[in-house]
């Protein structure tokens, strides 16, 4: 499982606001079971991410949405039957977010 793809969100509940979710993890781990995965949070004007660094924006279909990395999950690779596509042009971003995440640079 490519780093950066991204799938239709399993999670039910979540799913309105969250259609997606995208991989984080990078791919040497792919034999695991479980994969890191950031929600793609859907950009309204109520809903403007807090933080840029943290919460980079990327466009999918042209609409805009925002990596909620401060809500990554693991979540099992059978879930993820769903690819979309993959963000990997986006990789600078995804990266520098997880490490404002965890080590706040």
């Amino acid at each position: 499982m490519p780093q950066f793809d991204y799938y239709a969100n399993p999670n039910r509940h979540s799913r309105d606001w969250a259609p997606y979710i995208v991989d984080l993890q990078h791919d040497m781990l792919s034999s695991l079971r479980t994969r890191i995965m950031a929600p793609l949070v859907v950009v309204k004007p109520s809903r403007e991410p807090m933080m840029r660094g943290l919460n980079p924006v990327v466009s999918i279909d042209e609409q805009p949405y925002f990596v909620s990395t401060s809500e990554m999950a693991s979540v099992p690779v059978t879930e993820l039957s769903e690819l979309r596509g993959n963000l990997s042009a986006h990789r600078g971003e995804l990266l520098a977010a997880v490490d404002v995440l965890f080590t706040a640079v």
